[in-house]
């Protein structure tokens, strides 16, 4: 999932790709189309370099991309709630306009707006991202219009406990 390519390598793929999608000689699944997506995005906006996608299916895989249903968690919920106790304004599974990136939350306060990633344990084999989390991060690191802050669950359980350990005394 993490694009660790040469930019010319995946041209070749990209045009052999194209070429076989106009001709229709393979069909995409939703899945295909969101991963082609996201190298695109490396490809076109990462490295600088002119999309080699037909308008067509660039659009399709936008499509395939953003209208990927995201379930809210629990614990995406507490960290919610935790910010708007605290005063700040947070809107919810926000679509990054630039990425097509659904992003967990966008956190308003003093009208500085920053992007907030709750990642459960789906997001981490042990403690370390999965592939999908690195590029999400990394791609919207690189091309989304706020900043990014990760809160993985490990950490936010931490401090959930604390402050539970602390209310009782």
């Amino acid at each position: 999932a993490v694009m660790n390519t040469n930019p010319k390598a995946l041209a070749v793929v990209f045009f052999h790709l194209s070429d076989q999608y106009e001709r229709k000689k393979i069909i995409l699944s939703k899945e295909a189309m969101r991963q082609i997506h996201q190298a695109s995005l490396w490809f076109t906006i990462e490295h600088g370099q002119t999309s080699l996608l037909p308008k067509a299916l660039n659009k399709e895989c936008i499509i395939a991309f953003t209208s990927n249903q995201n379930t809210t968690s629990k614990l995406q919920k507490d960290v919610a709630e935790t910010f708007q106790s605290l005063g700040y304004d947070v809107n919810e599974e926000v679509i990054c306009r630039k990425t097509g990136y659904s992003i967990d939350a966008v956190v308003t306060f003093k009208n500085v707006e920053v992007a907030v990633e709750v990642d459960g344990p789906s997001h981490f084999i042990g403690y370390q991202p999965t592939g999908n989390t690195i590029l999400k991060h990394r791609q919207f690191r690189n091309l989304g219009d706020k900043p990014l802050v990760v809160v993985p669950y490990w950490e936010w359980n931490k401090i959930s406990n604390e402050q539970r350990n602390n209310n009782k005394g």
